[in-house]
């Protein structure tokens, strides 16, 4: 740390001369008095010598006699006054404090309540939701299903449509008209059963 620039008695002369002026002692007014140092130190060396000067000034002076004593008794009475003051004061201070603690455990207990109100609606909510997503899922697993038996039925028509096509086709390269028609009304009646 290096030393300072600027002795404390020279700020102190500094200060004293800007007080003779009237002006309001401030760190930069102190610098711009000594041309140096900084105005944080200048003006912190200036207020410890004014607390200092003016503690030092009232440790000097005694009160005379008859003013001393009725210095005593003002602060008999005021403190036999105070006492009374306080007591009501921490009195109303109390009644205030629990006025507020009871509004607010009202008000707690209004919310808790609207709370689990809430919690109890949104329970609702959330197992209606969980059932239809059941209903859902059943529908959906009871579609798939109906969905495999239509393909597998469909699977099976083309496969008799295709024999049926196959039969007819044979039936006409080798079969008169009469004899035909016979097999095609029984092949027919044969898928209508199948």
């Amino acid at each position: 740390m290096r030393p300072a620039e600027i002795a404390n008695q020279e700020i102190i002369e500094a200060g004293k001369k800007l007080q003779s002026t009237g002006k309001n002692i401030t760190g930069y007014g102190l610098r711009r008095v000594l041309g140096a140092g900084d105005p944080k130190r200048l003006k912190f060396v200036w207020d410890e010598y004014v607390s200092k000067d003016k503690s030092e000034t009232n440790d000097d002076l005694r009160l005379p006699a008859e003013l001393e004593d009725l210095v005593i008794e003002l602060e008999k009475n005021i403190v036999e006054q105070v006492r009374p003051i306080a007591i009501q004061l921490y009195d109303g201070a109390l009644k205030a404090a629990q006025r507020q603690v009871s509004e607010t455990s009202r008000e707690l207990k209004q919310l808790k309540s609207e709370i689990e109100a809430e919690i109890l609606d949104a329970n609702a909510i959330i197992e209606d939701l969980e059932q239809r997503l059941t209903d859902a899922s059943q529908r959906l697993a009871a579609t798939s299903e109906e969905l495999k038996q239509s393909q597998e039925a469909r699977y099976e028509f083309e496969r008799q449509a295709i024999t049926l096509e196959a039969e007819v086709k044979h039936l006409r390269e080798n079969s008169t008209y009469e004899e035909l028609m016979k097999r095609i009304v029984a092949l027919e009646s044969r898928g209508h059963n199948g």
